[in-house]
């Protein structure tokens, strides 16, 4: 017996105009705008569906979000797309904490209103206090402003706009400085997001206790990013990258300068079940067409601390000036190797190798690189893992600590 199937292809179709139901204080015009300029792109496809999902999702105010599509073509041989939506609470207030030898405790505390004026305009306050527990004079504290605004100019994407007030007083610099930054911010994908506007900042610097003097620069930000990672706090597979230049110049000298820096994460999941993960981090910096004393020390680079080599003091990696006081360089390379083992149903342990250098020239020389060791303990919660690490340097450097004691809320990368 033999079977036959004949089939017929039916015309290939792109997507009508979406409609959207569910909104109450979101206008609705703007979740259909935001569909649209996504579904247009092509003909029918699930992976373009999910990309308009992803993209309404990421205006903020909604819990859940759901695009389906009808059963039979339009009269103009298009299909229908109904985009659902559930709102969520608009206000949200958040906390954290963090701790590090040598460099004490951090407070932060954020305010946000995700659809401020209807249209899913974003505005985050942020204020944050650190080096907490030592000399008050010492204190950092910072102020900042964060606003977004979807389809700017009736452009795909989304305006970020950030005004900040700073105090840092470090073993590296004083700065005192008002930045601000405008960009334009695009998805182009679930995966890659890319950014590009002006920056500003003024304000005054200077080694740390000598008087301060102003400064001024002006940049153009480029940025690029990558995230495939399965979790923003506790990734178990995937890949995270992101590249950024800044050219920039400085109206307090005439100095023209580039800086760059690139970073990636990675994460494999061992064991197939989340249980065990091999997390690895890298990163490289430079600065082109300037020596690091020509700009800000603020906008030099610098190694060492919890989100870096692990073991030694924050930023006490690199080149120091005549008081043996980190000066900043103009090159960076890092890397960093750990092992995650969940243990029972809430804890776990970890190991991990980080090392870091900084250098004078473009490129970072390897013979220079510090690296530290530790140990850590995770204790997992419905927000993300409690990280707990100890660390030593193999390499003991002078007026930096014997270990590194750490505790925040996530992993270290």
């Amino acid at each position: 017996m033999d079977l036959h199937f004949t089939s017929t292809p039916g015309p290939q179709a792109g997507f009508a105009d979406p409609t959207v139901t569910g909104t109450e204080d979101v206008n609705p015009e703007l979740v259909r705008r935001v569909a649209a300029l996504r579904l247009a792109e092509g003909s029918y496809s699930p992976e373009r569906l999910a990309r308009a999902r992803a993209d309404v999702s990421a205006l903020g105010p909604f819990a859940a979000v759901s695009l389906q599509t009808g059963q039979a073509l339009d009269a103009d041989g298009r299909l229908p797309v109904t985009v659902a939506v559930r709102e969520r609470a608009f206000r949200a207030i958040s906390a954290s904490a963090a701790y590090e030898t040598n460099f004490g405790a951090a407070l932060r505390l954020a305010w946000e209103h995700r659809n401020l004026l209807g249209g899913a305009q974003n505005l985050r306050i942020e204020l944050e206090a650190s080096r907490l527990g030592s000399d008050l004079n010492r204190t950092n504290a910072s102020a900042m402003m964060t606003y977004r605004q979807p389809l700017p100019l009736g452009m795909a994407g989304t305006l970020v706009t950030q005004l900040a007030a700073i105090r840092q007083r470090l073993d590296s610099y004083d700065r005192d400085a008002l930045t601000f930054a405008a960009l334009y911010e695009r998805r182009l994908s679930q995966r890659w997001t890319i950014a590009t506007g002006p920056s500003l900042e003024a304000g005054q610097t200077a080694p740390p206790g000598a008087p301060l003097t102003p400064y001024q620069t002006a940049g153009w930000v480029v940025q690029a990013r990558f995230d495939s990672s399965d979790s923003l706090l506790d990734p178990r597979r995937g890949i995270r990258a992101s590249a950024n230049l800044v050219p920039s110049y400085s109206f307090t000298d005439g100095t023209a300068y580039l800086p760059l820096r690139a970073a990636a994460a990675s994460y494999f999941d061992l064991s197939g079940d989340g249980r065990s993960i091999l997390a690895m981090r890298g990163a490289l910096g430079s600065l082109v067409n300037a020596q690091a004393d020509q700009v800000p020390r603020s906008q030099r680079f610098y190694a060492g601390g919890g989100g870096s080599v692990r073991g030694y003091d924050f930023q006490s990696i690199g080149p120091r000036d005549a008081r043996n006081k980190p000066a900043g360089g103009a090159s960076l390379i890092e890397a960093s190797v750990e092992f995650r083992q969940r243990i029972g149903q809430s804890f776990g342990a970890v190991a991990f190798i980080d090392a870091g250098a900084v250098g004078t020239q473009a490129f970072a020389p390897t013979d220079a690189l510090r690296v530290g060791a530790g140990l850590g303990l995770r204790y997992y919660t419905p927000i993300g893992p409690i990280r707990a690490d100890l660390a030593l340097p193999l390499i003991r450097q002078q007026g930096s600590g014997a270990f590194g004691f750490y505790v925040g809320l996530g992993h270290a990368y």
